[in-house]
């Protein structure tokens, strides 16, 4: 087989729409003698193409080097089709087989490790009239990783509208998701947590300051591995349902201290009882220290409480009475595990939300290119930095010479 070391194919043969193309064994609608219509090596570049009008030079300095380069003014560089399968595969270092099988009925346009970057323009750009414009998985590890040096690290957006912005806030965030029409975040999980949020300040924020709606509604049961503060005038309610269909509001009663109480019913006999406590109420109270309120249910002398122990308390009626008269109390008694509180303590308030701040300004071009490099550099493998080392022992990059025509033969 002959090989050629200056070939250069411009298309400038009439009649012919390509510059180079290899011959089908018996012509037109017979079979592929090769696995490869093209094997190409070199220093800089295996195959460079150029479309359109002549370009003397690659594109950026991250493109020097490459196994295939493309290049056009006006329109794609590289384009990648496939009727049944992925139109471009790209693989970051050398693997002898997969780690994952490719299913054999995986569409795509482009099957690839990528990372994209720009200094004043999107890094990467996703678009699709009916499916995401953007898919991401991995076996591994992060499926989308962002970041950003002054705004969002990820903005998603739903319909043509953002949502409001936060007020008294900076409005930028590891994450963004608003929508003028639509749920700004959702997150759902079928065995662990739907959404976490987690800060050394505060965990969850819900804000709203439009009249008659709410900052945070919970459709089923709450619970609150800590202290509960209600700030402001509005007592805390409870929305109870009336007969006629509606609901009513009904309010706790609020104490300078922390109690709990207990409600319950006995019966004089000759004028005297011991009541029992509760054994359960008794174990969450300071028993040493509980008040008794007693109420009589008919016509008798007058009850009072004549001792008080940590199981029980006597009643007995007034004037030594003899009467069997039927009564309810109330007992009330200090949590067992609350110590140090102060009766009227002073509310320490919430640190609030991060005030507004300035923008800083743009990156310059060096400083983007070598946060990019510094990145780089800490994700590199040993393999990658090997491969790096070879490329600097090349030789500079020459540039692409002009389209010229083949000599005469």
């Amino acid at each position: 087989m002959a090989t050629d070391f200056a070939f250069f194919a411009d298309g400038s043969q009439e009649g012919s729409s390509s510059a180079f193309a290899n011959e089908l064994a018996g012509g037109p609608g017979g079979s592929l003698d090769y696995d490869w219509g093209m094997v190409a090596y070199g220093s800089n570049g295996g195959v460079v193409g150029c479309g359109g009008p002549p370009m003397t030079r690659l594109l950026g300095p991250y493109s020097t080097f490459a196994g295939v380069h493309g290049t056009a003014q006006d329109f794609t560089g590289v384009a990648g089709t496939s009727v049944n399968h992925v139109g471009v595969y790209g693989q970051v270092e050398h693997v002898e087989v997969l780690p994952f099988p490719l299913p054999s009925n995986l569409h795509a346009g482009v099957l690839a490790g990528v990372e994209g970057s720009g200094l004043k323009r999107t890094g990467v750009y996703g678009s699709s009239g009916y499916d995401a414009g953007v898919t991401a998985q991995s076996f591994a590890g992060v499926g989308v990783f962002a970041g950003s040096y002054m705004e969002d690290g990820v903005f998603g957006k739903s319909g043509l509208d953002s949502g409001p912005v936060v007020p008294n806030t900076s409005n930028i965030a590891g994450v963004v998701g608003s929508s003028g029409q639509q749920h700004g975040v959702i997150g759902t999980s079928k065995a662990s947590v739907g959404v976490v949020g987690f800060s050394n300040n505060i965990g969850v924020l819900g804000y709203t300051t439009t009249p008659g709606a709410l900052a945070g509604l919970f459709i089923g049961d709450v619970e609150i591995d800590g202290n509960l503060t209600v700030k402001g005038t509005f007592p805390k309610g409870c929305a109870v349902p009336f007969p006629d269909g509606t609901y009513r509001t009904l309010y706790c009663m609020e104490s300078p201290e922390v109690w709990f109480e207990d409600f319950g019913a006995a019966k004089l006999k000759r004028g005297r009882v011991i009541v029992k406590l509760d054994a359960d109420f008794a174990k969450v109270i300071k028993r040493g220290d509980y008040k008794v309120f007693l109420t009589p249910e008919g016509d008798c002398r007058g009850l009072y409480v004549r001792r008080k122990s940590a199981a029980n308390f006597e009643v007995r009626e007034f004037m030594s009475g003899k009467s069997s008269v039927a009564f309810s109390y109330r007992i009330v008694g200090r949590r067992k595990d609350v110590r140090g509180r102060r009766r009227f303590a002073k509310f320490d308030e919430s640190v609030p939300p991060p005030a507004r701040r300035a923008r800083r300004p743009a990156p310059t071009r060096a400083a983007f290119i070598a946060e990019l490099e510094r990145r780089a550099r800490a994700r590199a493998t040993p393999a990658m930095r090997k491969s790096d080392r070879e490329v600097a022992a090349m030789p500079p990059a020459i540039l692409i010479p002009r389209c010229r025509r083949p000599p005469a033969r």
